[in-house]
């Protein structure tokens, strides 16, 4: 009897031991599935921007915003628009009338009216500063020039921008030459017009150049060889007057420059539709031997893809016409950007997306969003946050550029505050460090025009009147440069400008300058 009762117990512990461990099977196994499965949070915030990366298709599949959406308990849907089609796809998402909970975008310069009109026509929502955004506000406290630059002229905070925390992060581009040839040659750094003229003649005549200076048109925009007669290629400030380089008498000193480096052959015939592709490859091949670039984009690249071990760049400072003097300007970028992250009238959960949004401008979301995840991206070396090799010997090969691209926005933009630490790394090449040294060597800040509102009316009336005098003025400097039409025609030319409305252009802009500096 009781050996029987023995083995019944006997079988029943061990079916109970069977089960027991299926039970432990399987939830490991469940366990190991869900270690697989996106984290199940229990908010959800709709954020609209334009660009996505090169690897990634969704900002929500980096590792920097899966951070974002862990540490505050969220999901976070990306809306991207289809590269090049932004403006559109914004204005079908306005007209529609449903809005995301967050959009970013350029608000000063691509809605019309700017931020104040988009506030008053109820797509964005007006912040309270201090108690929206708390961080943003105690940053601001510590730089209070930048405090004009991100609100509205009648004093509205309408979001949370782009900030470069510093001038090294506000020069990313500038002239760049052959300096291995200019060693080879015994030529020293250019630094007057005459200086690059005669270094043009020699890189034409003593190296062979076909193009000695390789530059697209667009370059005059940013100071280069207009600026050294004192002027602007467009809207800048003389002692606060609004002006416009063109019809200034020193813009025809330009044109003849331009036309007589055209004429000899010192400048790319080609200057009107190059692209950097070409310029890259006429600096790689030697048939150019000046240009303007970036400093990672262009100097960075070209060091890198050069073949020839003796090839070597240099960034020069702007061009004067007297030695010894300072250049007024060259290429600038302002420490905010229009592009701003708003929240809008539809959004449900305001206080969430202030808190996503102030978060760039913590010490801790300052980290992730220029260095990454640190362990992975970087690592604190003294006190320095230093990138892995992830990001600078990247074992895929990527680029520095790509590889950053999961973890970080600071080769980009966003709601935060860029560091200087970012870029003393990307521009790692001593050539690189010493060209942002030259290019910041300008008082371009003092005749740069801010990024004005003008209102919605002004804007309407002079769109038009715009696009009219900015064609207007391009066909007519490639045709006094290229010799097409002579240069006893400039009085003509800034005669046809102020008829084609350029007054009102200037006054317009006056009237929005003025109210920036009353806001």
């Amino acid at each position: 009897m009781y050996i029987i009762q023995w083995w019944i117990m006997n079988i029943k512990l061990k079916k109970a031991v069977i089960v027991f461990s299926l039970a432990v099977a399987a939830a490991a196994f469940m366990t190991s599935c869900n270690d697989n499965k996106e984290p199940e949070y229990s908010n959800k915030v709709t954020y609209w921007v334009e660009s996505a990366f090169y690897e990634y298709r969704n900002f929500a599949e980096t590792p920097r915003a899966k951070k974002i959406m862990e540490k505050f308990d969220c999901e976070i849907e990306y809306k991207h628009p289809p590269a090049g089609q932004g403006q559109e796809k914004f204005n079908i998402m306005i007209a529609m009338g449903r809005l995301p909970d967050i959009i970013e975008y350029n608000w000063t310069s691509k809605y019309s009216g700017g931020a104040q009109k988009a506030l008053s026509d109820g797509i964005i929502r007006e912040i309270d500063i201090e108690r929206d955004a708390p961080n943003l506000a105690a940053y601001l406290k510590t730089k209070p020039e930048i405090d004009n630059l991100i609100k509205t002229d009648d004093g509205k905070y309408y979001g949370y921008h782009f900030i470069r925390d510093d001038e090294y992060l506000q020069v990313s581009a500038g002239l760049i030459v052959r300096e291995d040839w200019l060693k080879e040659l015994g030529i020293e750094y250019p630094e007057t017009i005459d200086d690059w003229t005669a270094m043009l003649t020699a890189f034409r005549d003593k190296k062979g150049a076909k193009a000695p200076l390789s530059v697209s048109s667009g370059v005059f925009a940013n100071g280069c060889f207009v600026g050294a007669f004192g002027i602007g290629d467009n809207l800048y400030l003389d002692g606060g007057e609004v002006k416009y380089g063109p019809v200034e008498d020193a813009y025809k000193d330009f044109l003849m420059l331009m036309n007589s480096w055209y004429s000899q052959g010192l400048l790319d015939s080609d200057y009107v539709s190059l692209d950097i592709s070409t310029i890259q490859s006429n600096i790689l091949n030697g048939v150019t031997g000046a240009s303007f670039g970036s400093c990672g984009s262009g100097l960075g690249k070209w060091m890198s893809a050069a073949i020839d071990e003796s090839f070597s760049l240099t960034g020069v400072k702007y061009p004067v016409l007297e030695r010894g003097q300072k250049p007024k300007f060259g290429q600038y970028q302002f420490p905010v950007t229009g592009t701003c992250a708003s929240i809008t009238r539809d959004c449900s959960n305001t206080e969430l997306c202030k808190k996503i949004l102030d978060y760039g401008y913590t010490e801790e979301g300052r980290m992730l969003f220029n260095f990454g995840i640190e362990g992975k991206s970087y690592t604190m070396v003294d006190g320095y946050p230093t990138y892995t090799d992830i990001i600078t010997n990247n074992s895929e090969g990527l680029s520095m550029t790509v590889a950053m691209e999961p973890y970080t926005l600071s080769q980009h933009e966003g709601p935060f505050v860029q560091d200087k630490r970012y870029m003393e790394q990307y521009a790692s090449l001593t050539q690189q460090k010493i060209a942002l040294e030259n290019w910041m060597y300008t008082d371009v800040k003092n005749y740069t025009m801010p990024s004005v509102t003008l209102t919605a009316e002004q804007r309407n009336e002079i769109a038009p009147l715009l696009e009219s005098i900015d064609t207007y003025k391009a066909e007519m400097q490639a045709k006094f440069i290229m010799g097409i039409e002579p240069l006893d025609k400039f009085d003509d030319f800034c005669a046809e400008l102020y008829a084609r409305g350029l007054d009102k252009f200037l006054s317009y802009h006056q009237d929005g300058y003025e109210r920036f500096l009353n806001r």
